[in-house]
């Protein structure tokens, strides 16, 4: 498998996060779909590091249920698999909408990030690109919320389920009810009803669940 372009590690941040950090980039990206394998050496070598920092990240994300370890082969991308996608998605509804309810008193910027990004997703053909602007609506959506850790547990989740979403959306890129669904969740946010929200964010997340289990049958 040819290995994608990457820019060396910059040593801004702590390298061990810097490393794991660009490694997740490149799952996200659709570089390593499932069954890829990954290897210390050559990830060492496409981001000019050590090895020590590739191998901490690989068993994190190991750890993280994103991939497998084979004594003989490294580390493989896990396979697509239904139960992730039950297990995982009423979490998701629980948390952005937890994160949604604490929307008391939206900003501006923030409502204005939000149209603009919703618009983005209408517009946009692109599966991969679709992609990427959802992960920011959301990612926008709850952030507003001022929990920190909320955010980091939703970031962690959405890790695994990338590859199940960056795959369906290749796919199948349009899905109008969800496009009308983000409009409503900003309307009520305008609105100030953080409950009524956090309602279409769990109907959102029971519809996406739904495609998505349709879609791996």
């Amino acid at each position: 498998m040819r290995l994608p372009d990457s820019e060396p590690i910059a040593r801004a941040e702590p390298l061990r996060e810097a490393v794991y950090d660009r490694i997740i980039e490149l799952l996200c990206s659709g570089e390593y779909p499932p069954g890829s394998v990954l290897t210390e050496a050559s990830l060492s070598r496409m981001l000019a590091v050590s090895r020590t920092p590739v191998r901490e990240a690989l068993l994190r994300l190991q750890a993280e249920g994103v991939l497998q370890s084979s004594l003989a082969r490294g580390f493989t991308v896990r396979p697509l698999d239904r139960r992730d996608v039950v297990e995982l998605y009423p979490i998701l509804a629980a948390l952005e909408g937890l994160a949604a309810r604490s929307i008391t008193n939206p900003s501006k910027a923030m409502l204005k990030e939000l149209r603009s990004t919703a618009a983005a997703i209408v517009r946009c053909s692109d599966g991969i690109e679709r992609w990427r602007l959802d992960t920011k609506f959301h990612r926008t959506l709850v952030a507003a919320g001022g929990n920190e850790h909320l955010v980091e547990m939703i970031g962690q989740l959405r890790i695994n389920l990338s590859r199940y979403e960056l795959t369906f959306m290749r796919e199948m890129p349009s899905r109008d009810n969800a496009d009308d669904q983000h409009g409503q969740i900003i309307a009520a946010l305008e609105d100030r009803s953080p409950d009524q929200a956090a309602r279409i964010l769990d109907q959102h997340w029971r519809n996406g669940q739904e495609q998505l289990l349709d879609w791996l049958s």
